[in-house]
C-alpha cells in the first residue's frame, strides 16, 4: 500500500465530491493507490469521487485486482479520519464471485470486471476473461452482478465500470447489456463516461481502421430501493 502524502488539492469531502460530473478524465495517473503495472487497472480517483459522493460506511470490491479500492479506503481513513469498513476479494486470492456470496451486506459495491477477453488474466474457467463466447460472458457477468445486488443494503449502490469491445469487425456493447439488467440490479441512477488514457492500444496506429477506436469506458450506477 502506498503511504504517500495526501493529494496537493486536498479539500473538504463536500468540495471534492461535488466536483464530479458525468464525464471524467484523468490523463496523468494518480500514484497513491493500486499498481499501474497491473493490466486494466483503473485510476482510483473515479472510485474516490463516488465514495465521497455517497458517503458509505460499508464498502466492497469482489474483483479488486491490484487493490486500488482497498488503498483508496485506507487512504481516506488515514487522512480524513473516516471509518469506512472495507472488504475486498479477487479470483487470484480464491474468491470466485460467480460461485460465492459476498460476506455480508454493504452500502456501496464497486465492480470492475474484465471487458470480456480483451485482456485475458488467466486460463481459470471461473475467470470471466477466459470466456470464448460473448453470450456466455454476459450470462456469467449477470450472475456476478446479481450477487452484488443481493449484498446491497436498502438504498445501497452498485457501481460497475465497463468498456465496450470491438473484435474482428464486430462491436460488443457490454455497457448496453449491463444497463439492460436494470430491474434485476435495482434502479439506474447514473452513467459516467470515463476517458481512457495510457493504454497499450494507444501505441497502435488506427489511420486505416474503418471505424473510430474506442477510447472511453462507462461507470454505470444502480441503487437498491429495498
Amino acid at each position: 500500500m502506498n503511504h504517500a502524502k495526501p493529494l496537493a488539492d486536498n479539500g473538504t469531502l463536500k468540495e471534492r465530491a461535488s466536483a464530479m460530473t458525468s464525464i471524467v478524465s484523468y490523463p496523468k495517473r494518480c500514484s497513491l493507490w493500486g499498481d499501474s503495472s497491473f493490466r486494466g487497472n483503473c485510476d482510483g480517483r473515479l472510485f474516490l469521487g463516488l465514495v465521497l459522493k455517497y458517503r458509505p460506511e460499508l464498502v466492497a470490491d469482489p474483483m479488486m485486482g491490484s487493490g486500488t479500492t482497498r488503498d483508496v479506503i485506507a487512504w481516506l481513513n488515514r487522512t480524513e479520519g473516516t471509518r469506512i469498513q472495507y472488504w475486498g476479494g479477487d479470483l487470484s486470492g480464491g474468491f470466485n464471485l460467480h460461485a460465492h456470496e459476498l460476506p455480508g451486506r454493504f452500502n456501496f459495491i464497486w465492480l470492475h470486471p474484465p471487458y470480456w477477453n480483451i485482456i485475458r488474466y488467466s486460463d481459470d474457467p471461473a475467470d470471466l476473461s477466459a470466456c470464448d463466447d460473448y453470450g456466455h460472458f454476459v450470462e456469467r457477468l449477470r450472475v456476478c452482478l446479481k450477487r452484488c445486488y443481493g449484498a446491497l443494503t436498502p438504498g445501497g449502490r452498485l457501481a460497475v465500470l465497463v468498456g465496450d469491445v470491438r473484435r474482428r469487425g464486430s462491436y460488443k456493447p457490454i455497457v448496453r447489456d449491463v444497463m439492460n439488467m436494470e430491474g434485476e440490479l435495482g434502479r439506474l441512477r447514473s452513467v459516467i463516461i470515463k476517458a481512457q488514457h495510457n493504454c497499450r492500444s494507444d501505441r497502435i496506429a488506427y489511420s486505416r481502421m474503418e471505424d473510430v477506436p474506442i477510447q472511453h469506458e462507462y461507470c454505470v450506477v444502480f441503487q437498491r430501493d429495498r
